[in-house]
């Protein structure tokens, strides 16, 4: 590769472990974090910067080493008069600060690519799998590649996957937003590096957050109280807010509605179609994951919806190891229609491990607020959970299992030893820190805790909280 001369200047980066132990004269994107450090670009080329270190001349080619546009785009922090002035193909989806892990440019430019999350996902829009443009579902051939990678204990640096996380975000994501959250955790290897694989259910439900801005953001807008929450609970507000949820668990039951008639046009079924080649390659293979399902807020319905039609994939070597919810968004009929029987061996598949709940107490719901999108415009002075409670549901204060004053209709965990609920209270000690409903996958002791559990044991390289932010 040809490097560029009489051109340099200065950065400072989050670098990380592969920094110390360079491959050949290049540093491979994905170590753990080691923290801030300063050096110069010295040049570039098509593929990213050659730059010069501090570290003395045995690091690199006499103390210069190439470093990838991904990279690049990942860790960077601050540079001095950094422009790209010539051709570099791979740099064009590569936005410092915010690609792939928080804000996309004007038309997409910066969004994630599909190969950024390849591999990690499948795409569903109203019950269909989507097998064309950006964000293409995965081809037959490159689910194959999927199942090889997981079944082969020699894989991921020799560590293998021994857990496979299918993951189902919450309600309140778009696409995009959801592309940019696997690229982020892909990029920062929170899984790999931890030996497990994090896979998807990419299903786009952002209307409702189209027709409130973003949900449950403490601290965001004007005060909310008990007089203004009527432009919630009433009127237009409760009528758009009511439409937008009954669609949305409508997009989740047809992800997984086989259809009736060989005749029907609609084709749903989804998030089968989508998981049928990945499960059933997993079931034929002489080395598999252990299977574990993880999912925010609405992706409890989601999943819900998965776990009641798992019978329908012929499985025959593959249980669920455990389940973990975090604030979710089902209701308690919902709840102990789906995932109830699991607590007592009478499911359409077995729970090996446990379920466990991760919630606030009812003293965080009630600080939590929503923001109404508009501004200006006061808050709703409760969660989003109290909101969807009252207003958006068809029946005013259904009761959601994510909600602790809720609990009594809920399986209790002294009948169901399979069931364990963690209550955040923010206090820095516990399991569970959120103190905000739209925070509990971006925080870093509910995903360490997620995580130990899957293992069994701590895990060797926790998510740090700076990697999760920005998606």
């Amino acid at each position: 590769m040809q490097r560029c001369k009489r051109w340099a200047r200065y950065v400072s980066a989050q670098i990380h472990a592969n920094w110390k132990t360079l491959k050949g004269k290049k540093i491979e994107p994905g170590g753990a974090p080691l923290g801030g450090h300063a050096f110069v670009i010295v040049g570039y080329d098509a593929d990213g910067f050659w730059i010069l270190n501090s570290w003395g001349e045995r690091w690199g080619d006499n103390g210069v080493a190439h470093w990838s546009y991904a990279d690049w785009a990942a860790t960077v922090m601050d540079g001095w008069v950094l422009q790209l002035g010539v051709r570099a193909p791979a740099a064009f989806s590569a936005i410092p600060g915010s690609s792939p892990s928080s804000r996309s440019g004007l038309f997409g430019i910066g969004d994630p690519n599909r190969a950024d999350i390849l591999g990690h996902f499948i795409n569903i829009d109203d019950g269909q799998l989507i097998e064309t443009g950006k964000y293409a579902s995965p081809r037959q051939e490159e689910m194959l590649e999927t199942v090889k990678r997981l079944a082969n204990p020699s894989s991921n640096g020799g560590a293998g996957y021994p857990h496979l996380v299918i993951y189902a975000h919450g309600g309140l994501n778009s696409r995009v937003a959801e592309a940019r959250r696997i690229a982020a955790w892909k990029r920062a290897d929170i899984f790999g590096r931890n030996q497990l694989y994090n896979f998807h259910l990419m299903w786009a439900s952002d209307f409702f957050g189209e027709a409130f801005g973003k949900m449950s953001e403490t601290n965001a807008g004007l005060a909310g109280s008990g007089f203004t929450d009527w432009m919630f609970e009433t009127g237009l507000g409760k009528w758009a807010g009511n439409r937008a949820w009954r669609n949305m668990k409508g997009d989740a039951a047809a992800a997984f509605k086989e259809e009736e008639t060989k005749t029907t046009t609609n084709d749903y079924d989804g998030g089968y179609r989508g998981l049928a080649p990945l499960l059933k390659g997993l079931d034929a293979a002489a080395v598999r994951p252990k299977i574990h399902l993880v999912g925010h807020s609405a992706g409890s319905i989601m999943l819900g919806r998965l776990i009641s039609a798992f019978k329908r994939f012929g499985l025959k070597n593959i249980d669920i190891e455990s389940i973990h919810l975090m604030a979710p968004a089902c209701t308690v009929n919902f709840f102990n229609e789906h995932y109830k029987p699991l607590l007592s061996g009478k499911g359409p598949v077995k729970l090996k491990d446990k379920m466990y709940l991760y919630m606030m107490t009812d003293e965080l719901e009630q600080k939590d607020t929503v923001e109404a999108g508009i501004p200006f415009t006061p808050r709703y002075s409760h969660s989003l959970l109290y909101l969807v409670s009252r207003a958006f549901e068809e029946m005013p204060e259904t009761p959601l299992a994510g909600m602790e004053i809720y609990h009594s209709p809920m399986p209790d965990p002294e009948d169901f030893k399979k069931l364990k609920i963690d209550l955040s209270s923010g206090k820095s000690s516990a399991t569970t820190q959120s103190t905000s409903h739209g925070g509990f996958d971006n925080d870093a002791a509910t995903l360490t805790t997620i995580m130990a559990r899957i293992r069994g044991t701590a895990p060797p390289k926790p998510p740090m909280q700076n990697e999760l932010t920005g998606y």
